[in-house]
Order: C-alpha cells, then structure tokens, then sequence
C-alpha cells in the first residue's frame, strides 16, 4: 500500500507543472493509473472480507454439523446462533469497529431493514429463523424433534454460503 501511496503523491505533484501552451489539460496517465490500482485495491478489499465472514460461517456450519452428529446437541445449537449472528461478541467488536469507520457492507440492506449493521451475509430474517432453530434443538425432546431443528436451520443457513449459480443448481449438501 506504501508503494501506491508514493505513487499518488508523485503523480499529483506533477499536478503542479505549468501546461505546455495548446495542450488540453488532462490528468496524467500516472494518477489515473495509481487511482485504478486503488480502486482495485478497495474492491479488493471488499471481496476478501465477503469471503472471509462466508469461511467463518461455514466453519461454525461445519462445526454445528459434527456436533450433531456427535449427539452434542448443545454444542450444535450454540454453533448454530454463532452462525446466525455472524459470530461471537469477539466478532461484532470488529465489526463495530469497522462501522465506526465508516465502512457498511450492506449499507443500502441496513438502509432498508435487510441487514442489521454490520452484517456481511446473514439477513434479519434469515438469523431469526436460525435462532429459532437453535432454540428448538436446544428444548427437543426426541430425534425427530432435533432432525426438524436442523432441517429448519440448514435450509436457512446453506443457501446464504451458495453463489448464485450454485444455487440455481441446488448443490451444497
């Protein structure tokens, strides 16, 4: 990031040098260069933090899953709620932090009562149905009961992991 930052402050220091008469005044290629190499950079950055929050939700899918499979259905609920809630409090400090910062993910979802702040890819809707799940797996009493609880979570919570192609083709098991 250092060397893109030197870059900026070199091209706008040319900023400074007088026309050459009959000349269009234009930016110079150097700035928008080192603009287009942040603004990968930004986009980047974006893409890198979808794809993070999408790996901690898996792992706790995962961890969720095993727990159940185990017969730990304590553990699976609570690893259901951590998915549901886009982590633990340890997590939502980061992402206090990060909309403290100005930075809203879903700024326009939050906007709209979609998203709660913060949030990446759990929708309001989606983490009330998961938490209800969770709830009922923690207080069923027999395996049907518990098989009904993570059926309900897993509809929820797989397809918010899933592209859109994936999706489509109803993969993901």
């Amino acid at each position: 990031m250092k060397r893109n930052t030197l870059i900026v402050v070199a091209a706008l220091a040319t900023l400074a040098l007088p026309a050459v008469a009959g000349e269009v005044p234009t930016t110079p290629k150097s700035i928008v260069k080192a603009y287009d190499a942040l603004a990968d950079t930004i986009l980047a950055t974006r893409s890198a933090e979808l794809n993070f929050v999408k790996a901690l939700l898996d792992g706790h899918l995962h961890a969720a899953k095993t727990s159940m499979k185990n017969g730990n259905y304590e553990a699976a609920a609570g690893f259901m709620a951590l998915f549901a809630n886009e982590g633990d409090n340890n997590i939502g400090g980061v992402r206090k932090k990060l909309l403290e910062g100005g930075h809203h993910f879903n700024a326009d979802g939050e906007e709209a009562g979609i998203f709660e702040d913060g949030y990446v890819v759990v929708t309001r809707e989606a983490k009330a149905g998961m938490l209800e799940a969770s709830k009922e797996l923690r207080l069923a009493e027999d395996e049907e009961g518990r098989m009904a609880a993570w059926k309900k979570f897993a509809e929820v919570a797989k397809p918010l992991l899933m592209g859109k192609k994936a999706m489509a083709e109803g993969e993901m098991s």
